[in-house]
């Protein structure tokens, strides 16, 4: 478990990264959760014949006048380091599904919303209707482990992964404590900003759950996965393999902040 945008060549994959939030720990110090649970949502998108770096600037900066619900927590970007991936997709994380579909009704109201789409139609288009939806689950801050680019950039490798037979979400969540408390007492992951997250399919598919780390550069990538093979695999490997399979290799994308609702004025570098 462990740069530079290429949209002219490749398909944008837009996703989520980490929103802080209340204190993890509940009451008793045990690792709480529920304060880390959010609904996220995917849309494959495919960049158009009039993308470039200035015109996905562009287009993110009248989105963000668009966004008038607090619901919305964070969307993010990645897009895919390998030929081989050719789906790209757009990540809105949410308060919660009832939240997200009540936005969603009110942005498909919205004339301006639809302008919106029109005008940036050659730059990306983005299958809202057949969106992705998940639990996502969150348990370690986005910059524990140091501080990410002010350009919004990070590294993301998601690997796709199955439950086995007569294991479920109650196991993976179980397990995410244990998790964490390995990685916090490891020193390898100083200065790579590591952060994981869970995402649990609500009707993806080709996993049960999505196991997706980030870091804040290729290199500290590497970093996290040295310290992940010395000083957490070990003990972990063996327990999530009791609950779950994953595939052979992650995939693997450079990604971006697109919208982080704790800093409203934030936009991504994408140069």
């Amino acid at each position: 478990m462990a740069k530079s945008l290429k949209f002219l060549s490749l398909p944008v994959f837009l996703t989520f990264f980490l929103v802080s939030c209340s204190s993890e720990y509940s009451s008793d110090g045990e690792l709480d959760l529920s304060k880390r649970t959010f609904y996220n949502e995917f849309m494959a998108c495919t960049a158009g014949p009039d993308y470039s770096p200035a015109s996905m600037t562009k287009m993110i900066a009248d989105w963000h006048k668009l966004i008038s619900t607090e619901d919305l927590m964070g969307a993010w970007g990645y897009v895919p380091t390998s030929e081989d991936m050719s789906n790209g997709w757009w990540e809105l994380q949410w308060t919660s599904k009832e939240a997200a579909d009540m936005a969603w009704v009110a942005w498909l109201a919205n004339e301006a919303a639809d302008e919106w789409t029109q005008k940036y139609s050659s730059v990306l288009q983005c299958n809202n209707e057949g969106r992705g939806k998940f639990t996502g689950v969150f348990p370690i801050e986005a910059e524990e482990f140091g501080a990410l680019p002010s350009s919004g950039y990070f590294l993301a490798a998601a690997w796709l992964c199955k439950f086995n037979e007569g294991s479920g979400y109650t196991d993976a969540v179980s397990f995410l404590p244990g998790f964490t408390s390995a990685v916090r007492s490891s020193e390898g992951y100083a200065g790579t900003s590591y952060h994981f997250g869970n995402y649990f399919s609500i009707n993806n598919p080709d996993a049960d759950f999505l196991w997706v780390d980030f870091a804040n550069s290729r290199e500290s990538m590497d970093q996290a996965i040295a310290a992940f093979a010395t000083d957490v695999e070990p003990t972990q490997f063996p327990i999530f393999s009791e609950f779950a399979t994953c595939g052979d290799a992650p995939d693997v994308y450079d990604g971006w902040t697109l919208y982080d609702s704790e800093n409203k004025a934030y936009m991504p570098s994408f140069e």
